[in-house]
């Protein structure tokens, strides 16, 4: 059936807001297409600093650059610290109900979430993130979307498991912008679980030294955070924080990650030396967007001032290690009591 055969002219009942049955075109009139387009490339958009590009979605909420450099950084980051969990992706019990509705916050290059469609083949994951770096060619059953979480979640449906890696200088309050959140978008018997790294530098035999170059780094990253409203040092305390908000069966873990290949142990020794690359990769990328900001210290002086800062994250003298805390907990179910 061709199109001349279609009756393209008839008689229908005017809408209410009209006097007649001619709709009158808007002369003004725009396509949505368009307007989703100009929204798209403006979220591509990524404003440039110090030589580096970072987010557009509700530009300078996050500090750290999103460009290739950093994803690179990251890659070799997820890497290190997914060696020191022992491989695992998750330790939640999700193989004893597996979760049909995953929900990864944050979750920069989609690495785990990509990981986690392939694992779950019959779940429905989805990712958020400020940035759309994330590949185009991913499984089917997974999806990523450009969010602010820090913000009122807004979901059709509750998730089975919710999950957080790595997302320091992400949030004012991850107890109540994520812990709490994660909470009410769980479904009764749900998990949530955070994969969090403590940037507080621990060293067991007295070889990083209190007035360190790298000791007074890490110190003037934590206070810069904090004065930036984006604090780190909170994810020592994400047990209690689940359990505050009314997890169950909360189980914490700690993983140690040397700073660099000190460790005599071979396996903490490759995490070690991913360690020091990451972080000889990230200090510009960790120091610039805070200092300058907090500390109102020009780019050269700052360079100039991670010089030392460089050379006791790769001196294999300084045995410094930085601890991973992963933590799960569960929604309860209703009428069950912790």
């Amino acid at each position: 059936m061709g199109l001349q055969d279609y009756q393209f002219t008839f008689e229908c009942s005017a809408p209410s807001s009209t006097n007649g049955s001619f709709l009158e075109p808007d002369p003004q009139a725009g396509s949505m297409m368009d307007e989703s387009m100009s929204l798209t490339e403006s979220i591509f958009d990524f404003p440039k600093r110090f030589g580096r590009t970072y987010h557009a979605y509700r530009s300078g909420s996050y500090n750290f650059p999103n460009d290739k450099l950093e994803q690179d950084r990251l890659a070799i980051q997820d890497i290190a610290f997914t060696k020191a969990m022992g491989d695992r992706l998750y330790f939640a019990p999700l193989d004893d109900r597996p979760p049909k509705r995953i929900l990864d916050i944050a979750t920069g290059t989609g690495d785990w979430a990509i990981a986690m469609g392939d694992r779950f083949p019959d779940a429905r994951v989805t990712a958020t993130d400020l940035s759309p770096i994330q590949p185009d060619i991913v499984p089917m059953n997974v999806e990523f979307f450009v969010e602010d979480s820090s913000e009122p979640w807004i979901f059709n449906e509750p998730f089975d498991y919710i999950h957080t890696k790595t997302t320091g200088g992400c949030w004012e309050s991850f107890e109540t912008q994520i812990v709490q959140q994660a909470f009410d978008t769980l479904s009764p018997g749900g998990w949530f679980e955070a994969q969090e790294c403590a940037p507080v530098p621990h060293c067991d035999d007295g070889t990083l030294k209190e007035d360190s170059a790298l000791a007074s780094w890490f110190l003037d990253f934590l206070n810069a955070a904090v004065e930036a409203k984006r604090p780190h040092a909170e994810f020592g305390y994400l047990k209690n924080m689940m359990q505050r908000v009314g997890f169950v069966d909360v189980h914490q873990k700690i993983f140690k990650v040397p700073l660099n290949g000190w460790a005599k142990d071979p396996a903490l020794k490759e995490i070690g030396q991913l360690m020091e690359t990451n972080m000889q990769m990230g200090l510009s990328a960790f120091s610039l967007g805070l200092f300058t900001k907090v500390y109102e210290r020009t780019p050269e002086e700052i360079e100039v001032s991670l010089v030392e800062v460089r050379r006791e994250v790769s001196d294999p003298s300084i045995h410094a290690y930085l601890p991973i805390f992963v933590v799960w907990g569960r929604k309860p179910f209703p009428g069950e009591h912790s």
